[in-house]
């Protein structure tokens, strides 16, 4: 995953090159993605490429997401990982694991309460609901909010801003204010994985999965 650029000069050419700026949720992806889901269910949290806690969380420079359509379950995660995330109004966050029959992954129960707070965590975890890029706005979720052909360009706008400071100053800054994260996430995912485990087997996550490829609400039992 590239990452910012944290040199005392920063030349145009660099920030092109090694501005941090993953891409999410390309529109046209958008439907395949979400019949891949229904499908499968979604990736375990153990998923060794996806696994909070891991290399993209320990690393030691700021990470800008640009995300032009849906970050959903798996993809939320990976998004919340990152520093900070511009965003447009077509864009869509959904934690949609209990929709599934499922329980959160990724870290999510740890990292997505400490950026929207608590509450609001909730309220995604347990309607599944879509949010969308306005709202993920107001919410604390998206740091910018743009039109959908300009978010690249403003999170390579940022990723620049950033690469102006103090390479030492930022990577010192940035230690202190993610203290802990990286362990506390692990902790979170290796309980997600437990519960996880034990939902896989269950007749509501087989139907889960059914209803989300159907396109349909899920008929679930308790069981």
């Amino acid at each position: 995953m590239p990452t910012s650029r944290s040199a005392p000069r920063f030349s145009r050419r660099k920030a092109r090159r090694s501005a941090p700026a993953p891409i999410f949720g390309d529109p046209k992806r958008q439907e395949q993605e979400e019949a891949r889901q229904g499908r499968s269910g979604v990736e375990p949290a153990d998923q060794p490429s996806l696994r909070p806690g891991g290399a993209h969380l320990r690393n030691k420079k700021p990470i800008v997401a640009a995300i032009h359509g849906a970050a959903i379950g798996g993809g939320l995660g990976l998004a919340i990982s990152a520093d900070f995330r511009v965003a447009c109004p077509e864009a869509r966050f959904a934690a949609n694991f209990t929709k599934l029959g499922f329980h959160p992954g990724f870290g999510l129960t740890a990292t997505l309460p400490e950026l929207i707070g608590k509450n609001n965590a909730e309220l995604m975890f347990y309607t599944s609901r879509r949010v969308t890029g306005e709202e993920a706005y107001r919410w604390g979720l998206a740091n910018v909010l743009v039109p959908q052909d300009q978010v690249r360009s403003e999170a390579m706008k940022l990723a620049a801003e950033i690469a102006e400071c103090s390479p030492l100053g930022l990577v010192s800054t940035r230690a202190t204010m993610r203290a802990g994260l990286a362990d506390r996430v692990l902790a979170a995912t290796n309980h997600e994985l437990v519960e996880q485990t034990k939902l896989r087997a269950t007749e509501d996550f087989k139907e889960g999965v059914k209803a989300t490829a159907e396109r349909r609400v899920a008929n679930f039992k308790g069981r």
